[in-house]
């Protein structure tokens, strides 16, 4: 009689342990991301007409951003950060969304549409994150950096930091267009630690509901990005928005994506990420 009440119990408490160890454990996820002209994927070299409020062709040869604070929202309307799993586009803190091939002189080969990590088992219903470089990491030199922060194509300098998103038209040294975000107006005086703020960090906050990370795709669109900014009378130099307080190049393109520009409060939430 005593050694079938061991059993069950012995029984009972593995029972238990395995719906323990079910509820606190974690699941992969991969949450998928792509780069879109509008309704087109965009393909790097290819030329995408009637972009931005004069009906400008550009051909793209570069579209890449950094995003940060990866979070996903349980059904208990908790938020719940993704723990990245390291790899060459991915630190415990950045991911590096790669969409070109290296068609243009400063890109590269390998592509990355994908971000990977865990999170607790359960069920998710919306996203959120920055578009941007954590600013711990932000000011630090890419040649000592691990991956994806090593990328020079994708930093500025010390002061100023990492490009948020690059998006390039042409050849540097024949014109074209590029639009690069970052973060404007750093202090510091020195490489070594030396910036303690930025007047415009330019992070983009980006919140999207109805997100299940299983079946959905965080979608960055181009031809969203430059609704209602003049591609073709540009200022003088740089040839298109290189993230400048007073650059009018920047004007439409900040408010798409919800950023405050030129003195002025953001108009709104982002228009730049959406969810399919």
């Amino acid at each position: 009689m005593k050694h079938g009440w061991m059993v069950l119990a012995a029984l009972s408490v593995g029972i238990l342990g395995c719906g323990d160890s079910d509820e606190a454990g974690a699941r992969e996820v991969s949450i998928e991301f792509a780069g879109n002209v509008g309704d087109e994927d965009f393909v790097c070299g290819t030329t995408y007409n009637n972009l931005g409020s004069a009906n400008t062709p550009l051909q793209l040869v570069d579209f890449r951003l950094y995003v940060q604070g990866i979070e996903l929202r349980n059904s208990a309307g908790d938020w719940v950060a993704v723990a990245l799993t390291e790899n060459n586009f991915q630190t415990s803190g950045a991911v590096l969304l790669d969409f070109e091939d290296g068609c243009g002189e400063f890109g590269d080969g390998p592509t990355n549409d994908t971000v990977s990590g865990t999170v607790p088992e359960g069920t998710y219903d919306a996203i959120r994150f920055q578009m941007g470089v954590p600013f711990e990491v932000n000011h630090n030199s890419p040649a000592t950096a691990p991956p994806p922060l090593n990328r020079s194509t994708m930093q500025w300098d010390w002061q100023g930091g990492y490009k948020f998103l690059r998006v390039d038209s042409g050849s540097f040294m024949g014109g074209g267009w590029r639009m690069h975000l970052g973060s404007a107006a750093c202090d510091g005086d020195s490489v070594a630690g030396g910036t303690t703020g930025c007047d415009s960090p330019n992070r983009v906050d980006v919140e999207l509901d109805g997100f299940d990370p299983d079946t959905n795709t965080v979608v960055a669109d181009a031809r969203a990005l430059v609704a209602g900014q003049d591609l073709e009378n540009l200022a003088p130099m740089p040839p298109g928005c290189m993230s400048g307080p007073s650059d009018p190049d920047c004007t439409s393109i900040f408010g798409n994506l919800g950023l405050p520009f030129g003195g002025n409060p953001a108009p709104g939430s982002q228009s730049f990420f959406t969810a399919r």
